[in-house]
């Protein structure tokens, strides 16, 4: 168990909190069997089958059924039980016929077809030895006796009646002498075909377990396994797939499996599964958390068993937009219904679909929360023909590949009640069925679909980060748009919802009142149909309009167009919200890029690169500036620009040029095409001129070995009743060394502070963000002022100091002996640290400061200044840990710096595998070290005599995410 968190007063409540919480587990562990539970109810019976070997589930009282689980297959004097599994309960195990007592189930409640049905042997007593169905309260509703003998007889009652009710199962055992005993096994709740009915289904996953990597199917009663890649976790401990908590409102969607989009899903051998040619119905409660683009136009399959190409097998799944389908190979076609675009999931909400493939009345159906919705007729001679391959849940069997590693067409969200029927049910069927779902419900609503992304789910992991900002599940690279509003920063960020890889690109946001701990919210913008962005919703920037209230433009995916890149704009929904949670897309685009943009004499504009929109206001006037890239008439690349438009009431734009253009030529690193141009103030000079600073992300039109590592600026005046920018020098320059800081956007805060952010890039292998199910982190947030020079000051926010947990752990504030401090950091390790050192480096040919470092110096990270040539700033990682980097030869970087009255002052952030150090207020390095060894934790400073610390503190940090108690 870890700390509880930030605040003194959050601190002590969640001390007493997890005290009791100890205290309340530790008394439950040393309970008796004997003392009954409350029992929460449940859709399932909860070990109904008592495959645990143990009485999970069950309130034993009295002797008779202590014990009394066993795997025994006989009685010693005979044979044979025939029990369902390998367990069961055994009346006589432990206390033989004299014991007395009873056994009694959790709540329930019960679905499905209404029956229930229980395996019982033992003696032959109907008054005093028995098992039975029950309310909730006791009342004994059914119940049946035993045959005096060991082998168990199925015994079925008929409680169709009390569909939506809590019941339990109870064993009551108060017979003594011979066959006073009575067992009982493989409870079924709801499965068992009603008489008179039709056939039930062939297959039934109810995802009742709530735990564990395997979900049973309820007919076969067989486990199938459940893929999820913390099964077997490479960075951190092994943990279950991800099942939603049980709640007694939800009724039969209680406790569902939540599908992560790309590392979950469900198997059944192909020899396990026998679909009848001439009728198939497959049925599923889903809530998808959110649509996939829909590669090669595969559906994100729900339950399939497919081979689309040989054209046989069957498909349930959804694509794009919502839009979901049932898909049948009858050998000589592939055969489709589609539900209309009225009838489109919505993320984020439950819906129960059912798919009926009925040749023998010529037609395919699809229903939806019990409604037809959609039909395709088929000839009546089609039958199914099986596919030789495993029915997937939550799988596509032919995924497309992305990146060589991930496989998309998969499913993201809440599924639960999965069944497949060797028949097509009637429309009757599909709403009786839909009727009996709802009674389970609280009020008969559907209940809301519960999958907030729980970040505990990497706990344990050794390389992701704490205190800078993550994602909370999955792919996150440039957060953008900051803006600070009624007390709250709103931080948005490029975010793939399905898993760690770049695709289905959505806006992710948190919010936080202080810049370090962050509340996550729910997406704020995705690809939706019939609007301006179907296809992308990518970076952007935020502004206020003249009401107070928060703007967005972003820049709009449209691949039905071209170019597919333009500026959306975006307004929240329910503008009091403070949160801003939800925010609806304009119906018109604001701005589209034109092939006759005047970017100069003998130039063009790079048609099709048109992104990444940044807003300001200035005066009455907003500004925006829009990334793209500059050409000669003939077709050689000039360079980047950031294109400037103008506008009074932020949907009529005017462009008013390029505000600056690169030269690739000159600058190749700088590339042919600029991405999130940011612009921020820093200050005013001596003369009165308004000094900013443009920022810049390279992007290249091929592939380059510059690509995703570097941010250039410039910095001059800005003359905004001229729209003129007037850079200091034409020459770029680095801001940080590390070749890991990237992505740039910024605001002006409510106290005039000019904020950038940033991407921290992890450049990791494709198979660790699989392995590790997250990729890359946000930047620590920066303040950007002008130095005495004019040039451009940078160091982290003062709010870092929020994350400091307690005294520093080392303070040193006269001057020292490099051995002296030293001797202070040997006790000092840790992987999440501030660290504040102020070095007089002497005539040292190098000094510095060594992070995560082993005790042997086997591993480290080095931070230097080296005075030759003026002075250098660099990190050495010729000895940093490799494990999981893309880049095989790590190497050294740096880049010019002077000291400061023969002094260099380091800002160093350390945070498991990233490290960031500002020096000098001036310059940066963001590097990452993915560390084998475990004890690669101390820190170390280097130099010769003539080195001296002149001050340094350290200071141990907590982590980002607020909680109001325990840490998970």
């Amino acid at each position: 168990m870890t700390a509880c968190q930030p605040s003194t007063l959050v601190r002590r409540r969640g001390l007493v909190l997890c005290l009791l919480l100890a205290l309340l587990v530790g008394l439950t562990s040393a309970l008796p069997l004997t003392t009954p539970r409350a029992g929460a109810a449940t859709a399932a019976l909860a070990n109904s089958d008592f495959e645990t070997g143990d009485l999970t589930g069950w309130t034993a009282e009295g002797a008779a059924f202590q014990g009394s689980v066993t795997s025994d297959p006989g009685w010693g004097w005979g044979c044979c039980f025939n029990q369902q599994g390998q367990y069961h309960a055994w009346g006589f195990k432990s206390g033989g016929d004299a014991a007395v007592g009873s056994l009694t189930s959790d709540v329930f409640t019960l679905g499905g077809t209404g029956m229930v049905s229980v395996l019982v042997s033992g003696g032959n007593d109907a008054d005093h030895l028995y098992v039975a169905l029950t309310s909730a309260d006791g009342t004994v509703l059914e119940k049946a006796t035993g045959q005096d003998g060991e082998g168990y007889q199925r015994v079925t009652w008929d409680a169709r009646n009390r569909i939506g009710q809590q019941l339990r199962i109870k064993a009551v055992d108060q017979a003594t002498g011979g066959w006073g005993h009575i067992n009982l096994d493989d409870a079924r709740i709801g499965l068992d075909t009603a008489p008179g009915s039709s056939e039930g289904p062939a297959e039934y996953w109810d995802f009742g377990e709530g735990h564990g990597a395997t979900t049973v199917e309820q007919v076969s009663r067989q486990a199938d396994p459940i893929s999820y890649v913390f099964n077997q976790a490479v960075y951190k401990p092994n943990s279950d797939p991800l099942w939603q908590p049980a709640r007694s409102d939800d009724g039969i969607l209680s406790g569902a499996l939540l599908f992560d989009g790309y590392s979950t899903w469900v198997t059944r051998a192909a020899s396990q599964v026998t679909p009848a040619p001439d009728g198939l119905t497959v049925e599923a409660w889903v809530a998808p958390r959110a649509f996939e683009w829909g590669d090669e136009g595969k559906v994100s399959a729900i339950v399939n068993q497919q081979d689309a190409g040989a054209k046989k097998g069957f498909s349930l799944g959804v694509g794009r937009h919502g839009v979901w389908k049932l898909g049948i190979g009858t050998g000589d076609a592939w055969r489709e219904v589609t539900a209309p675009n009225p009838a489109a999931l919505a993320a984020g909400s439950w819906a129960h679909l059912v798919a009926t493939f009925d040749p023998g009345h010529s037609v395919m159906r699809l229903y939806l929360n019990g409604a037809q919705v959609a039909e395709t007729a088929v000839p009546t001679s089609a039958r199914l023909q099986p596919a030789p391959v495993p029915l997937l849940i939550g799988r596509h069997n032919q995924p497309v590949i992305i990146n060589g590693t991930f496989a998309v067409n998969m499913f993201s969200g809440l599924i639960d009640e999965v069944k497949v029927y060797n028949r097509a049910l009637s429309a009757a069927d599909v709403a009786d069925g839909h009727s009996q779902a709802l009674a389970t419900f609280a009020d008969g609503e559907i209940p809301a679909a519960r999958m907030t992304q729980d970040r505990s789910r990497y706990d344990g992991d050794k390389y992701r980060p704490g205190y800078h900002f993550t994602a909370p599940n999955h792919w996150m690279n440039e957060p953008h748009a900051p803006i600070y509003v009624n007390g709250q920063y709103h931080l948005f960020y490029q975010h793939n919802v399905h898993g760690p890889y770049w695709h289905n690109i959505s806006w992710g946001h948190a919010v936080s009142t202080d810049l370090v701990h962050w509340r996550d919210l729910p997406v704020a913008l995705a690809p939706t149909a019939n609007t301006v962005a179907p296809d992308g919703v990518w970076s952007g920037g935020s502004t206020v309009d003249a009401t107070g209230k928060p703007v967005l433009l972003f820049t709009a995916g449209n691949d039905s167009q071209y170019p597919n890149q333009a500026v959306g704009l975006a307004r929240p929904t329910e503008p009091a919200d403070t949160d801003f949670t939800r925010w609806t897309m304009a119906p018109q685009l604001v701005i589209q890029q034109t092939a006759t943009l005047d970017v100069g004499s003998g130039r063009k504009v790079r048609f099709g690169d048109f992104r990444d929109p940044h807003v300001w206001k200035d005066g009455n006037t907003w500004f925006q500036l829009v990334g793209s890239g500059v050409q000669t008439t003939a077709g050689a690349d000039v360079g980047g620009t950031a294109l400037l438009y103008t506008s009074t009431n932020l949907t009529d734009w005017t462009y008013a040029g390029p505000l600056m253009t690169g030269d690739v030529a000159a600058y190749p690193k700088t590339g042919q095409v600029w991405e999130l141009p940011t612009f921020l103030p820093i200050g005013t000079d001596s003369q009165g001129h308004r000094r900013f600073v443009l920022l810049v992300n390279p992007a290249f039109s091929g592939p380059s070995p510059y690509s995703s590592k570097n941010t250039f600026y410039w910095v001059g005046t800005w003359d905004a009743a001229a729209r003129r920018w007037t850079p200091d020098t034409t020459q770029p320059r680095l801001l940080d060394y590390g070749e890991h800081f990237t992505g740039p956007s910024g605001t002006v805060d409510g106290s005039g502070r000019s904020l950038l952010f940033t991407i921290a890039q992890d450049r990791r292998t494709e198979q660790a963000h699989y392995d590790s199910g997250w990729a890359h982190n946000a930047g620590f947030p920066l303040e950007l002022s002008m130095r005495p020079d004019g040039d451009l000051a940078i160091k982290p926010v003062s709010e870092v100091a929020n994350l400091h947990q307690g005294a520093p752990l080392v303070d040193v504030a006269a001057p020292m002996s490099v051995a002296e401090v030293n001797q202070r950091l040997a006790g000092v390790t840790g992987d999440m640290l501030h660290v504040r050192v102020t070095l007089r480096p002497g005539t040292a040919p190098r000094a510095g400061l060594d992070v995560l470092r082993s005790p042997g110096d086997e591993e480290r990270t080095r931070l230097f200044f080296d005075p030759a040539g003026g002075g250098t700033f660099g990190v050495d990682r010729t000895r940093t840990g490799n494990n999981s980097s893309i880049d095989s030869d790590l190497g050294t970087h740096s880049g010019p710096l002077a000291l400061d009255n023969g002094r260099i002052t380091l800002d160093v952030l350390v945070d498991r595998s990233s490290v960031e150090a500002y020096a000098n207020s001036y310059k940066a390095i963001t590097t990452r070290a993915y560390n084998r060894r475990n004890d690669a934790l101390g820190l170390q400073v280097f130099g010769d005599g003539s080195t001296t610390v002149e001050s340094m503190t350290v200071w141990r940090m907590s982590g980002m995410a607020t909680l109001n108690g325990c840490a998970p």
